[in-house]
């Protein structure tokens, strides 16, 4: 019985140095007035830049939802953004805003100028 004593005075004896180092090492006034060091840099915002266009329709593909424009830039018109149909049209300038979404240039907003009569 005495040797069992002896193991378990040991044991509480040993926690209890273990638990008074960590408990001085968190009050060390040292570390108390400096910022928390970070492992990681901060992520970065996840949300995508808003862009702006202007150009006139080349080609409209009502199959894949896309419009060319001149410069050869497709943009992709979600079914969020209400468009006429007939306002989606060749020769029409348009101004847009889109964030670029999977290799996509995906329209938030769009504003259409029906093409010129000439």
């Amino acid at each position: 019985m005495k040797l069992i004593m002896n193991g378990t005075f040991a044991t509480v004896v040993a926690l209890s140095i273990l638990g008074s180092g960590a408990a001085g090492a968190q009050m060390t006034p040292s570390t108390q007035n400096q910022p928390p060091v970070m492992d990681k840099a901060p992520a970065q915002s996840t949300m995508p830049e808003a862009k702006e266009i202007q150009g006139t329709i080349r080609s409209v593909d009502r199959a894949t939802q896309t419009v060319t424009l001149d410069d050869g830039t497709t943009l992709t018109i979600p079914s969020s953004v209400k468009v006429t149909p007939n306002a989606l049209q060749k020769g029409a300038k348009v101004s847009a805003k889109y964030e670029e979404q999977g290799g996509k240039r995906v329209v938030t907003s769009l504003h259409i100028e029906p093409p010129s009569k000439s």
